[in-house]
């Protein structure tokens, strides 16, 4: 800061001198009051003294300039210095792909190709109605893994709620199969001239349902959902 303080204080100098010498430049009179006819001879006397003083002027106007421009030179080239040197202590951050950004290249990269293979300048055998299982830009197996297109329209149901439907189908299920072959035996009743009991029919249906959804629940599991 004092060294800041003290190349402002001769800048500022600088510039004055330079404007007091433009000033005498341009109006020679300006400075110098007007001398009366009576003291001519006076005046003659000291006209000397007087250009050797305005050469003085002139001097220490250049001087000024001089001075003021070295002052600014060396500022510019001591910031310079100094942002150069911040550059280089600075140590450079390699980028690392974090999580968010691989999947969000991901999801633009799938959304670009799928709208591409939709259109009709992409011409390919796999196109043909009944070539292959999936549609474009709904793959069912990416990077050797099932993606949840497989479910069909159990996509959109994360794992927390699959998970739950195959321990609640699997509950009433194997409640309507005990039921019906155990606890109330079915096959007895319609011997002595009853009728099934359909409730335990359809609660039964139920547990082989569980088993897939147990199986969506681990595709979902994978694919992070």
């Amino acid at each position: 800061m004092p060294r800041f303080a003290t190349a402002c204080a001769t800048a500022a100098a600088a510039c004055y001198a330079a404007g007091a010498a433009a000033q005498a430049f341009l109006m020679p009179g300006a400075g110098s009051p007007r001398t009366p006819a009576h003291l001519g001879t006076a005046a003659a006397g000291t006209a000397p003294f007087a250009g050797a003083t305005e050469a003085a002027g002139w001097g220490m106007a250049a001087a000024g300039l001089c001075l003021g421009a070295h002052a600014g030179l060396a500022m510019a080239m001591r910031a310079r210095t100094a942002r150069k040197a911040e550059e280089k202590a600075a140590p450079v951050k390699k980028y690392v792909e974090s999580v968010a950004d691989a999947r969000l290249f991901e999801t633009v990269y799938l959304q670009y190709t799928s709208e591409y293979l939709k259109g009709p300048l992409y011409w390919h055998e796999d196109k043909l109605q009944g070539a292959l299982p999936d549609y474009p830009g709904e793959p069912m197996i990416k990077n050797g893994k099932q993606t949840s297109n497989v479910l069909g329209n159990l996509k959109s149901f994360s794992s927390n709620e699959l998970a739950f439907l195959s321990m609640l189908f699997f509950g009433i299920g194997l409640y309507g199969n005990l039921q019906f072959l155990f606890y109330d035996p079915q096959w007895a009743k319609v011997d002595a001239g009853g009728y099934f009991n359909a409730s335990y029919i359809i609660e039964s249906l139920l547990l082989p349902i569980s088993f897939f959804m147990h199986i969506a629940c681990y595709i979902q599991r994978q694919n992070g959902k």
